[in-house]
């Protein structure tokens, strides 16, 4: 006598979002979130307005962390609209510089891994 068995497994798409890491997943979000809270020390800081207009333009959802203002190109690549290197003020932030992107991960890449392994740990108990 035959039996069929049939199981039905899930996707990998809904393995991957059903453990929050897809792109809009929780994990992203913590994620992009980690990411936006770190960067900010290494962005120039006169005012703040540069810092809270990423901060208010970034949507965690997106894996991305956005700054966009006229300005923005010329302190993100440290030169003036002339071409000449731009002077950051250290004051607030003694990392601040071009290229903060860069730098965050440069300088907290393993630590945000490890954040992020340990949200994923503790999704996973």
């Amino acid at each position: 006598m035959d039996v069929d068995v049939k199981i039905k497994l899930p996707t990998g798409k809904q393995i991957i979002d059903q453990l929050g890491l897809g792109e809009k997943g929780e994990a992203q979000m913590f994620h992009t979130a980690n990411v936006l809270r770190r960067i900010q020390r290494y962005m120039p800081f006169r005012t703040g307005a540069t810092i809270k207009l990423t901060i208010a333009q970034t949507d965690i959802r997106v894996p991305e962390i956005v700054t966009q203002a006229p300005h923005a190109v010329y302190i993100y690549k440290g030169l003036s609209r002339s071409g000449n290197p731009l002077n950051y003020t250290r004051t607030k932030n003694p990392m601040a510089g071009p290229y903060w992107d860069e730098t965050v991960v440069a300088f907290e890449g393993e630590a945000m891994t490890a954040d992020l392994q340990r949200y994923l740990d503790r999704r996973a108990k």
